[in-house]
């Protein structure tokens, strides 16, 4: 059984689907969806029950041929490097959702996993890399197995994850259906950290060399001096953000204004509910009168 979409490139049959623009999953017991990130492409490969051939044959002569041909029962998909939200885990693996998050299935006991479809749409492009349309893989009754999984950002991130679709009498093992947009996805509002309590600003001191610090409540901090400082010196590593608990450095950008008297460091890896501190070091002047003095202040975030 071969199927395939040539206007796509992409064929069925021992060939990956390539293009991935979104992966979705539904729940065929409540109707849940669910939507998660995928690599681009995923590997599908038919499962078939095999058929036989049958000859009679005397001496030399074939007397009679019975053939049968191979039939497709369903097909296994692999897909990798994807991240799935808790319920969606909690759907694939076979496990529970509890009060405190996410229990994975019971050690030595057979897990009765409920069925879901998969759908994949791939994207059709035109020469300008445009897209003209996309393509709607969908795979009904499908079951997951166990995953090998690491946790990160209040997410699953699953490296390789297969599933088998198995369809029932008088349905089709896959569904290729043309479509001209995806599915509106339901993404959660990002979570915004803030420092609801900053420190009261300082001013700098240009007897002491110390620089004036703000904390923002956008978790931004600006450090201002009173003399112009050696830009050479202005690095993540003079002007820097550490979570008080352990010293981990947070990720960030490290700016400086055209006077070479205000440096701003803005986090890009900050989390809610933390102590940090925010730390100048001492530097060199711009004009090698000396150096500044450093200076450390120390905020929450929510």
């Amino acid at each position: 059984m071969s199927e395939s979409t040539s206007s796509t490139g992409t064929e069925i049959q021992g060939m990956p689907i390539a293009n991935i623009a979104l992966a979705e999953i539904i729940n065929e017991v409540t109707g849940q969806k669910y939507y998660f990130d995928t690599a681009e492409k995923a590997d599908i490969k038919p499962d078939l029950s095999k058929g036989k051939e049958d000859i009679l044959r005397v001496k030399n002569r074939i007397i009679a041929m019975n053939r049968t041909d191979d039939i497709c029962i369903g097909y296994d998909i692999k897909l990798t490097d994807n991240t799935f939200p808790p319920e969606l885990m909690c759907l694939v693996d076979g496990g529970t959702m509890s009060s405190n998050g996410y229990e994975g299935p019971e050690i030595g006991v057979a897990v009765n996993k409920v069925p879901f479809t998969l759908n994949l749409y791939s994207e059709e492009k035109d020469y300008d890399s445009s897209t003209i349309k996309y393509v709607k893989f969908g795979f009904k009754h499908n079951k997951g197995t166990p995953v090998e999984f690491k946790f990160e950002d209040g997410k699953f991130y699953v490296p390789e994850f297969e599933s088998h679709g198995r369809p029932k009498k008088g349905e089709k093992p896959v569904y290729v259906e043309y479509v001209d947009s995806l599915p509106t996805a339901i993404i959660p509002a990002p979570i915004v950290t803030t420092v609801p309590n900053p420190p009261t600003p300082t001013n700098p001191d240009s007897s002491k060399g110390t620089p004036g610090v703000t904390v923002g409540t956008d978790c931004k901090v600006t450090w201002t001096f009173a003399d112009a400082v050696n830009d050479a010196d202005v690095t993540a590593a003079n002007f820097k953000v550490t979570k008080k608990s352990d010293g981990s450095v947070v990720t960030g950008n490290v700016t400086m204004d055209t006077t070479k008297k205000i440096i701003t460091f803005v986090p890009t890896g900050i989390s809610a509910g933390v102590t940090y501190e925010a730390t100048a070091a001492s530097i060199r002047k711009a004009d090698n009168s000396g150096n500044t003095t450093a200076v450390t202040v120390e905020f929450t975030t929510a």
